[in-house]
C-alpha cells in the first residue's frame, strides 16, 4: 500500500508547514519537538532562570533535572516535563506534560523591574498547531464501530474552549491524515463559531463526523496525530 498524506490546506488557511511536526502548543506556549528534544535539563538554568523559581506563589520543584527548559530569558523562564502518568482532565482530555511559566511583571522593585511572578502552572498534551482550527478531543462512535471492510470511519469530534455548549456540526475540519499499512493517522480540528458575543465553557458535547478512507481500514490502528506523542483513538462515550 502507497503512503498517502494529505493536507487539506483551505479547511485551516495556512501552508503545509503550518502541519509540520516541529510546530506544537503545550497550552498557549509553542513547542518546537526539536527543541524539546534538545533542551537542557532544567537544573542547568542561569541566574535568571534560578532567580525566577523563587518568584511570588511558585512552588519548589524537587525533581528539576527531569524538567526541560524551553525558554529562559531576563523576562520570562517556561519548564516542561513528561509526565509518567498521563492526567485525565475530563471530557475525555488528557495532559502527558507539566508546564511552568514564570515572568517578570507587575510594580517595579527596588532594583526598578517587575519581580518574579508565576504565570501558570498546570497540565496539557502537546497539540500541533492548527493555525485557525481549535484543537479537539476525538473518539470512536460507539454507535457505529467500524469494521474491517469498513471505508468510513464515524468519530465523536469533541471541540476544547468555550463554545456555550454547543456542538461542532459543519466546523468540523479533517486538517490531515496519513494511511500506512499499519495505521490511519488523523488530524483533527474545529473551526471556532463565527458569531461573536459572550460564550460560555461547561463543555461541549461530542459531535459526529465521518472520514473516508482510500481503502478498507482491515486490521489498522487509528491514532490521533494531532498530538505528541500520538495515540490510539478509543470508543466514545454512549
Amino acid at each position: 500500500m502507497l503512503l498517502s498524506f494529505l493536507m487539506i490546506m483551505g479547511a485551516v488557511g495556512c501552508s503545509v508547514s503550518g502541519f509540520t511536526d516541529t510546530t506544537y502548543r503545550c497550552g498557549d506556549q509553542e513547542v518546537s519537538l526539536q527543541a524539546l528534544k534538545e533542551a537542557r535539563s532544567a537544573s542547568e538554568l542561569g541566574p535568571d532562570g534560578r532567580e525566577a523559581l523563587k518568584g511570588q506563589e511558585v512552588r519548589p520543584i524537587e525533581d528539576l533535572p527531569s524538567w526541560r527548559i524551553i525558554e529562559e530569558s531576563d523576562a520570562r523562564v517556561a519548564l516542561m516535563r513528561e509526565l509518567d502518568v498521563s492526567h485525565e482532565q475530563g471530557q475525555g482530555t488528557v495532559g502527558a506534560h507539566a508546564l511552568l511559566v514564570v515572568e517578570r511583571f507587575g510594580p517595579p522593585g527596588n532594583d526598578g523591574r517587575p519581580g518574579w511572578h508565576l504565570r501558570s502552572s498546570g497540565h496539557c498534551d502537546l497539540r500541533k498547531d492548527l493555525g485557525s482550527l481549535r484543537a479537539a478531543e476525538v473518539t470512536l462512535d460507539p454507535a457505529v464501530p467500524p469494521g474491517v471492510e469498513a471505508r468510513k470511519v464515524h468519530v465523536l469530534v469533541t471541540e476544547r474552549g468555550c463554545a456555550s455548549g454547543k456542538r461542532a456540526d459543519g466546523r468540523v475540519r479533517l486538517a490531515g491524515i496519513e494511511q500506512t499499512p499499519a495505521e490511519v493517522r488523523l488530524v483533527i480540528g474545529v473551526e471556532p463559531l463565527a458569531s461573536e458575543g459572550v460564550r460560555t465553557c461547561q463543555g461541549n458535547p461530542p459531535t459526529p463526523f465521518t472520514v473516508e478512507l482510500d481503502e478498507p481500514l482491515g486490521d489498522r490502528a487509528l491514532i490521533d496525530a494531532s498530538v505528541h506523542p500520538a495515540r490510539r483513538i478509543t470508543g466514545g462515550r454512549q
